[in-house]
């Protein structure tokens, strides 16, 4: 019997170490990818263009989503940002959120935008801190305020792709806050709607709820009435707390808009990265979330300026792991791509990916252990002669290694310790991979 157990134990580490085949099922078609993204909140100075490439150019990490800030007016940019930072654009938006945005459209990305509070005018608290709620008497002067701000961005060259109800309508913060119910957010949800028609932002998507954890709660009331879920196109939430679990949207997109380390140190390691590349993964793979936003994209000074771990640099500017981890994905799985089924049991997590065209696909391999872990990988229903690794590890940051061939659909490779490693690769055989089961 001893022997037997002995046996048995060595298989089952054996198969812990190399794991089952990992076949990438190319008809297994999930959701579509709007894409993956950053906060320019509170900048008051604009990246640098050497910034913008890194961040939303494919050259480097290929962010395709940016999310500002909606200020309500003058009076307040003025009293919360008393350094000069208000925009000569009415005051909705700082000169350093106008100026990333701009460079974030000049290189192809969409921006959406949120209100942390209304005005204090139109509060029960008379505040724009420390929550409150939105007078019902306002809700047509605030959701016109809101529609405002979509084509003064547009004047400035920024179109808008998406607006928010509210930033955090659970949370009463002393930052600009504001609580709504979710029968609250299906009241106002109709204003900001015809606010929005009638400034010709037609196209413009209208997003709720934003809770601080993964829970859409809030979104409850309308996307439960029929004459109002029509009007709602995103449906998100935040990622700081919550089980990491799918939610059913009907036709509205389900994205992650915000998310950041707690820590209030900073920690630009592996470790971490290796924390943020399970969670990234978990957000695809389990929530199926159409999108992934980043909070800060960086805590230099005059933009996150902040000590802590929640950017994706430091204040000194330097890029911590999970910047480049974030990479491993949003650098390949461009907008408009579609997740894949993805049949494995072993001790790596795995997505494919591939392009709406058919043409060109991506695997993303996280080894979260500390050993090197050799998997075989199939191709079922899509041939290609061989595939390009990129690796990040605690040597390598999203760096390029050598072709590896493809023989009989099949390649294996040697995933190094604490590890992300995304394989590109163009396919011979491609294919429609619109279906009933994609959204």
């Amino acid at each position: 019997m001893g022997i037997v157990l002995l046996v048995a134990a060595v298989g089952a580490l054996l198969r812990l170490r190399i794991g089952t085949v990992a076949t990438i099922n190319w008809g297994d078609v999930r959701q579509s990818i709007d894409g993956f993204g950053g906060s320019s909140a509170d900048f008051l100075t604009s990246l640098t263009p050497s910034q913008a490439d890194f961040f939303f150019t494919t050259s480097g990490i290929g962010l395709s989503i940016l999310r500002t800030q909606i200020i309500p007016d003058r009076a307040t940019c003025d009293a919360e940002f008393h350094d000069g930072g208000c925009s000569n654009s009415n005051g909705q938006i700082l000169n350093g959120e106008l100026g990333t945005a701009q460079l974030a459209v000049a290189r192809g990305s969409i921006v959406f935008s949120t209100p942390w509070s209304p005005p204090g005018a139109y509060k029960s608290n008379g505040s724009f801190r420390n929550g409150g709620q939105l007078l019902p008497a306002y809700y047509s002067d605030w959701a016109r305020e809101i529609a405002a701000y979509v084509p003064m961005m547009a004047k400035n060259g920024v179109p808008i792709y998406a607006v928010s109800v509210q930033n955090e309508p659970n949370l009463t913060t002393d930052y600009g806050s504001c609580t709504y119910s979710a029968q609250a957010i299906h009241d106002f949800v109709p204003y900001l709607y015809s606010a929005l028609h009638s400034v010709g932002a037609r196209s413009t998507k209208i997003m709720i709820a934003e809770e601080s954890s993964w829970t859409i709660d809030r979104t409850s009331r309308a996307m439960a009435d029929p004459k109002v879920a029509p009007d709602v196109g995103i449906i998100a939430a935040h990622g700081y707390r919550g089980k990491i679990k799918p939610y059913y949207t009907g036709r509205a997109r389900l994205w992650l808009t915000e998310d950041s380390s707690p820590s209030s140190t900073y920690d630009g390691s592996m470790a971490d990265g290796m924390n943020w590349a399970l969670k990234i993964h978990s957000y695809l793979a389990v929530a199926n979330v159409n999108a992934w936003v980043w909070w800060f994209l960086t805590d230099m000074p005059r933009q996150g300026e902040g000590t802590d771990n929640a950017a994706l640099t430091d204040i000194h500017g330097n890029i911590p792991k999970r910047a480049y981890v974030s990479g491993q994905w949003s650098k390949f799985v461009r907008p408009g791509w579609y997740r894949i089924g993805v049949s494995y049991f072993g001790p790596l997590s795995i997505t494919g990916f591939k392009d709406a065209l058919g043409t060109s696909f991506a695997i993303v391999a996280v080894n979260p252990s500390n050993r090197t872990i050799t998997q075989t990988f199939s191709l079922s229903g899509v041939s290609t002669n061989s595939v390009t690794p990129w690796i990040t590890s605690e040597t390598l940051s999203l760096s390029a290694q050598p072709n590896v061939t493809v023989d009989g659909r099949r390649f294996a490779y040697v995933l190094p310790p604490s590890s992300v490693v995304t394989f590109s690769g163009n396919s011979a055989l491609g294919d429609n991979p619109r279906a009933s089961a994609a959204r």
